[in-house]
C-alpha cells in the first residue's frame, strides 16, 4: 500500500520573522479541515502566551524564573 506524507520545508528570513512565521502557520493550518483549524491557532496562541510570560521573567504559575547563576 503507498504511504503518502505531507512534508514542509520552511526557510525563514529573520529580518521578516513575524510576515514569514504567519505565513509558516498559514501554510500547515490549511493543510487541516476548516474544523480543526480553530483549535490549532487556538493552541499554537496558548503556547505564544506561555513564551511571552516566560520572556517577561514570570513562569504561568506566576513564580518568579530563576535569573542566570553567573559568578
Amino acid at each position: 500500500m503507498a504511504q503518502i506524507q505531507n512534508v514542509l520545508r520552511v526557510e525563514l528570513d529573520p529580518n521578516k520573522a513575524v510576515p514569514e512565521v504567519c505565513q509558516v502557520i498559514q501554510a500547515i493550518i490549511s493543510m487541516y479541515p476548516m474544523a480543526e483549524r480553530v483549535a490549532i491557532i487556538e493552541a499554537i496562541q496558548d503556547e505564544l502566551g506561555v513564551a511571552i510570560e516566560q520572556l517577561k521573567g514570570v513562569e504561568t504559575h506566576g513564580e518568579q524564573v530563576r535569573g542566570n547563576n553567573r559568578k
